[in-house]
């Protein structure tokens, strides 16, 4: 039998509207948090279709807008301050860099997993003096340092012109594509000649449109001077990975070369190289270059967290 309401007492008249309204109240929230969650999981969805879609239409492009965004990225520079360690002929060094707009300094942790002998900390010590106290030490310093970017640039340009991609599914958060050499590009010079020789995988994050992963392998001999200047073997490999260190802040944090051969005038790509890079922390502001120096001094001292 059901009661009316006008034979129940005022006051638990109200304790029922009360409960009934509770109720309402607790579904409509209940339906809003679970229209968020889905809300969240269509956004999601569709921040990764929409570069699948460019890929899948047009793959070329979706390459020339993740290098003007890396590109665009390179206008705002940010200064870290991380861990290297970095493998080459043999030789393991593990190193605490500080990014300072006029140099970047570093300071050994570990060599070939050991702490630094007493001359290796003192020519670390003195090369740091040097770069503090000596303006023309800054300049070179910066110098290659800034070579080394325009040469990266440079090889990123390249891209959608010197390469054909086709598209290749995702791979986690990022969209994978294959790439091989474009043989209507015609390279300019040595450093493009072997980068042009190489096929293999592009990843490119979905959500930002970032390079996540480049890697490689020579898909032929690359010979300069008819063989006599130098020559690079079929086989050898590259592979680059950046990481997102911040919210929207992309760094290098692996670099792995594995390319033999001989050649005279190009001779940093004949090595074999591994780097990787962690840790990051933006550096302080208006931290000054003799604080920074204190830093990475003291950090031989700490060594390195895993």
């Amino acid at each position: 039998m059901k009661l009316s309401l006008d034979l129940i007492p005022s006051g638990q008249r109200t304790t029922a509207w009360v409960c009934r309204s509770s109720q309402k109240l607790m579904r409509v929230a209940y339906f809003r948090v679970q229209l968020g969650f889905r809300f969240g999981e269509i956004l999601s969805v569709l921040l990764l279709a929409s570069p699948l879609a460019t890929a899948q239409r047009n793959p070329q492009a979706l390459v020339t807008k993740m290098v003007e965004n890396e590109l665009e990225s390179q206008k705002r520079p940010r200064y870290w301050m991380y861990v290297d360690s970095k493998t080459k002929a043999g030789r393991t060094e593990v190193s605490r860099v500080i990014q300072m707009p006029e140099c970047w300094i570093t300071w050994p942790v570990a060599i070939d997993g050991h702490p630094p002998t007493e001359d290796e900390q003192k020519h670390a010590r003195e090369q740091v003096e040097k770069l503090v106290t000596n303006a023309s030490a800054r300049k070179k310093n910066r110098e290659e340092i800034d070579a080394d970017g325009r040469k990266s640039t440079e090889l990123l340009k390249l891209l959608p012109n010197a390469f054909l991609f086709t598209r290749a599914g995702r791979e986690g958060e990022s969209v994978r594509l294959k790439f091989q050499p474009n043989p209507e590009y015609r390279p300019s010079n040595s450093e493009t000649k072997v980068f042009h020789s190489m096929e293999g995988v592009l990843l490119i994050d979905a959500k930002q449109t970032r390079l996540a992963k480049l890697s490689g392998k020579l898909v032929s001999d690359v010979d300069f001077g008819l063989g006599i200047l130098g020559r690079l073997k079929k086989g050898g490999s590259f592979e680059v990975v950046q990481s997102e260190v911040a919210p929207r802040d992309w760094e290098m944090s692996l670099l792995d070369v594995h390319i033999s051969g001989r050649a005279l005038f190009f001779h940093t790509i004949g090595e074999q190289q591994h780097e990787v890079k962690s840790q990051f922390k933006p550096v302080p502001s208006g931290l000054s270059l003799t604080q920074a120096a204190h830093i990475v001094a003291k950090s031989s001292k700490q060594g390195v967290r895993p």
